[in-house]
């Protein structure tokens, strides 16, 4: 029966989950669908995740681990999650949550009967301990970017995409393929779901079969972690890191502009989509995203004088991590006043 079947490249990434990864590898081997390998994608732990992972290996032994020698970070580790493999589908996963037995198989029940679905996820829950259920997702966090569309299909996960069950889902390879590399911004999540959404339908199942362990984190948590200065190991303080972290929502809506700018789309259509992406999201955030400008705005003359006192390239870079963070700003919030530093001022906010 399983040759008959299209095969999913199960992709586990992990760092330093030895508490929790043999409970993820065992809801992946207890899939009902029968074609499917497993691959563990270790982020160079330094706890004992790779010997659960062997114990593992002694049952199951086409249990795949790929060690990196290196923690090169959490976003280049789900990047190789959507790279390994060379089936047609593929299931990125991570090493703390889990999934019901029939996920990929309803999953798959979709991505095969519409040929044009480009991944396909599930209802979700939060559990806190050894399964007590904290909180199910409402059916509002469920993406259906369905039809001809495609820009109108980027827009509508822009306008919905809340949640991380909608993320966690069976992808085909054929539109991962046509993605741009995963951004180090805070929301890049997000902007690879509206990319994807290009590429193909993003469609769900009713039935609740993520189960999310313990939840989310804080957006300002997040964006602090998921820069490419964080990412390498580096503290986000430090004058070399890129300064966009401090205004994580505005960040993430920028993130669109930057990605959709290079998308496998038209030119008519990805300046489409530029232009929808701030209008979005400041339907979406616009007085959360105002504070993140006023707090940046009360910041910036102190990153200014620091600027002002160096020199040669370390004044030019400096200088370039204000810009580049006033750049994003004035893209997303163009009402906001170019001159409001010392006391920001809002206007025309819609």
């Amino acid at each position: 029966m399983s040759g008959a079947l299209p095969s999913v490249d199960v992709n586990l990434f992990a760092y330093n989950a030895a508490e929790t990864i043999g409970a993820a590898i065992e809801s992946v081997l207890a899939q009902t669908w029968p074609a499917l390998t497993l691959t563990v994608i270790d982020n160079g732990s330094t706890d004992a995740t790779v010997e659960v992972v062997r114990h593992y290996q002694g049952i199951v032994p086409s249990l795949r681990l790929h060690r990196a020698r290196v923690n090169g970070g959490s976003v280049v580790n789900c990047q190789r999650a959507f790279m390994l493999g060379d089936a047609d589908f593929l299931l990125p996963k991570t090493a703390d949550d889990l999934i019901a037995p029939d996920f990929v198989a309803k999953a798959m029940e979709v991505l095969l009967r519409h040929p044009d679905c480009a991944m396909c996820h599930a209802g979700g829950l939060v559990f806190v301990g050894n399964g007590t259920v904290k909180q199910v997702y409402p059916d509002s966090h469920r993406l259906l970017a369905v039809g001809a569309d495609k820009v109108e299909r980027a827009r509508h996960v822009m306008a919905r995409y809340t949640s991380a069950p909608s993320f966690w889902g069976v992808y085909r390879r054929a539109s991962v393929d046509r993605l741009a590399r995963f951004p180090y911004r805070a929301g890049w999540d997000h902007a690879v779901l509206a990319e994807l959404a290009l590429y193909g339908e993003i469609r769900h199942v009713s039935e609740t079969l993520f189960f999310r362990r313990d939840g989310g984190k804080p957006v300002d948590r997040i964006a602090r972690a998921c820069g490419e200065a964080a990412q390498r190991g580096h503290d986000v303080d430090e004058e070399t890191s890129d300064l966009r972290w401090m205004t994580p929502l505005i960040t993430t809506a920028f993130a669109h502009v930057e990605t959709f700018a290079v998308a496998r789309v038209p030119l008519a259509e990805r300046l489409a989509l530029m232009e929808e992406a701030p209008r979005i999201f400041r339907a979406r955030w616009l007085t959360s995203m105002q504070r993140e400008a006023v707090l940046f705005h009360a910041a910036r003359p102190a990153l200014e004088a620091l600027s002002d006192s160096a020199r040669g390239t370390r004044r030019a870079w400096l200088g370039r991590r204000i810009a580049d963070a006033d750049a994003a700003i004035a893209t997303i919030l163009p009402d906001l006043t170019a001159t409001a530093r010392e006391a920001p001022i809002l206007i025309g906010a819609d």
